[in-house]
């Protein structure tokens, strides 16, 4: 899938949802989210609310402008979903299992971020990353998300983690989602967790 593949999964599911509500009665709008998206229908649920209330509309916006920047640089490893998004919905006070499957994290990342309480990286990933260095790799991660393993083959296929040799190009876009989209969560400094 990679990365702007892995984005663009994301933002046709909010588009989707957007467009039930705008189409038809709330009620049944949920009940086509809360059968469209059995995985994750607590997230998908809050998004058709919030869409319905108003207080997603700006935020879509720069939903918009993310997707116009991550379709501009094609990366192998796609960005966080803006913050203010998250922040708005507070989603990731929902259960974590839907919320990982909403951002297409594979379920061997969420079982491992769930049941081993993997919250940030630990001395396993540390290890890998000194393999990977060893071979002249730098690792990239979407910010906010933490493999199983930095060898998951689930999260490079899903545009979720890479092994690069430059940085460069990755790091125009984070500057430029950086500038372009200032937010103020604060535990997302940047888009990605760059480790090297």
């Amino acid at each position: 899938m990679k990365g702007l593949n892995s984005f663009k999964r994301i933002i046709a599911i909010i588009d989707n949802i957007k467009e039930l509500v705008a189409s038809i009665p709330l009620n049944e709008a949920l009940n086509q989210v809360r059968k469209l998206y059995a995985n994750f229908t607590k997230v998908a649920q809050l998004i058709a609310e919030a869409f319905s209330s108003g207080i997603l509309l700006e935020i879509y916006e720069r939903l918009k402008i993310e997707l116009s920047l991550v379709e501009k640089y094609n990366p192998p490893v796609r960005p966080a979903l803006d913050p203010e998004f998250a922040l708005t919905l507070r989603l990731y006070s929902l259960d974590d299992v839907e919320v990982g499957k909403f951002l297409g994290y594979p379920e061997c990342c969420i079982r491992s971020f769930v049941d081993d309480c993997r919250l940030f990286f630990d001395k396993e990933h540390l290890r890998e990353l000194d393999e990977l260095r060893r071979k002249g790799l730098k690792v990239v991660v979407t910010a906010g998300f933490i493999p199983c393993s930095l060898y998951c083959e689930k999260a490079i296929e899903s545009g979720l983690l890479g092994h690069l040799e430059d940085f460069s190009e990755i790091r125009l876009l984070d500057d430029e989602l950086k500038k372009k989209l200032p937010h103020s969560h604060s535990a997302y400094q940047s888009f990605y967790e760059f480790l090297c």
